[in-house]
């Protein structure tokens, strides 16, 4: 193997998560598997493939991916990522190192308009889908290109995850229709989708009351009372539309409480939060600091605030993980990990 070109990494860094002992005592409260905690436990070693370019000669242009995969023999399950909006493939380790730690091959694909400020057209939208097409077609080229994935990846079982306009890309993957004309994007290798922070209906999107009836594969919706879009319409409520929308069999609905757009990510600046550390423990006691005592430490009240969203973002790819796992794998843990969720206080889940 490449030393320079695939490295092997362990999945959950603990800068990713700086809470291990409040997951232990989330472990504790619902009796959860170490598993599906969301933490740094039980996590396994993975390579990392970065920056591989594919070439889609029918669109002249080129798809960047990176990739993870367990180091450990495979064959196992795929999940394809897309970033959201404004975002790019690289906004995304905390999830994607999370998955592959836990069993998955995990492919982070790039689209034109990541990383952009200019508005999404209906062809982005379109392009999308497209880059993840590609990126399944290319799956045999990548095991000849990379042979450390030769016989590590599960084609048999794929699965498309998404975050906001990757959660659209995701859906439309895996049935959803755009109208007018019922236009349909369904490959049939996808067999489940994630999608976090999901549209609801949008004329610009395409999307209608009737663009979820076709959705036949098992998905996970995912969400947050917070989880308020740049759009004024783009409400929590709005977001819980696609589920409601979406015909019954195995559909699932996650809604974690204070949950944000950006909670998603994973992304919490963790350099700001040891400066925070510092500074409560060197300055004097001031009452008006903005600082608490938290066992016996002054932590800025911002520092606290970062924490409880790094708790939602461990809890949201915890379950991510046991829904993967639920249909993927048919692991009847993972399945009982989900449907004990709404156990922890303000998490709302259903199912239908």
């Amino acid at each position: 193997m490449n030393l320079m070109r695939s490295l092997v990494v362990l999945t959950g860094i603990a800068a990713l998560s700086c809470t291990p002992a409040r997951d232990m005592a989330s472990q504790a409260r619902t009796g959860e598997p170490p598993r599906y905690a969301g933490g740094v436990a039980d996590t396994l070693p993975v390579g990392a493939i970065p920056d591989v370019l594919l070439r889609d000669n029918d669109r002249n242009k080129d798809i960047r991916v990176n990739i993870e995969y367990p180091v450990r023999p495979g064959p196992h399950p795929l999940i394809v990522f897309s970033p959201a909006f404004r975002l790019t493939n690289r906004d995304y380790v905390g999830l994607s190192s999370f998955w592959a730690g836990r069993g998955y091959v995990v492919i982070r694909t790039s689209h034109a308009d990541s990383g952009v400020e200019d508005s999404q057209t209906p062809a982005d939208w379109r392009n999308r889908v497209r880059d993840v097409v590609h990126t399944l077609d290319s799956l045999p080229e990548l095991a000849r290109r990379y042979p450390e994935l030769d016989g590590r990846i599960d084609v048999a079982k794929v699965a498309v995850a998404g975050h906001g306009a990757g959660a659209q890309t995701a859906l439309l993957l895996g049935g959803v229709r755009t109208f007018p004309g019922a236009v349909s994007y369904a490959d049939p290798r996808v067999q489940q989708v994630v999608a976090i922070s999901p549209p609801g209906p949008s004329e610009w999107r395409g999307l209608t009351a009737e663009s979820w009836t076709s959705l036949s594969v098992p998905a996970l919706y995912i969400t947050g009372s917070a989880d308020q879009g740049v759009a004024e319409v783009e409400t929590p409520e709005w977001r819980r539309q696609a589920f409601t929308l979406s015909p019954a069999g195995d559909k699932w609905l996650v809604v974690l409480p204070g949950a944000r757009y950006g909670t998603f990510t994973g992304r919490f600046d963790g350099v700001l939060q040891a400066a925070a550390r510092e500074r409560a423990r060197t300055n004097p006691v001031n009452p008006n600091d903005g600082m608490v005592d938290r066992n016996n430490q002054r932590i800025s009240r911002a520092e606290i605030a970062g924490m409880r969203q790094q708790d939602l973002f461990n809890l949201a790819r915890g379950l991510s993980l046991a829904f993967f796992d639920a249909y993927a794998r048919q692991d009847g843990e993972g399945r009982k990990a989900l449907e004990s969720a709404g156990q922890r206080t303000g998490v709302v889940i259903e199912k239908k």
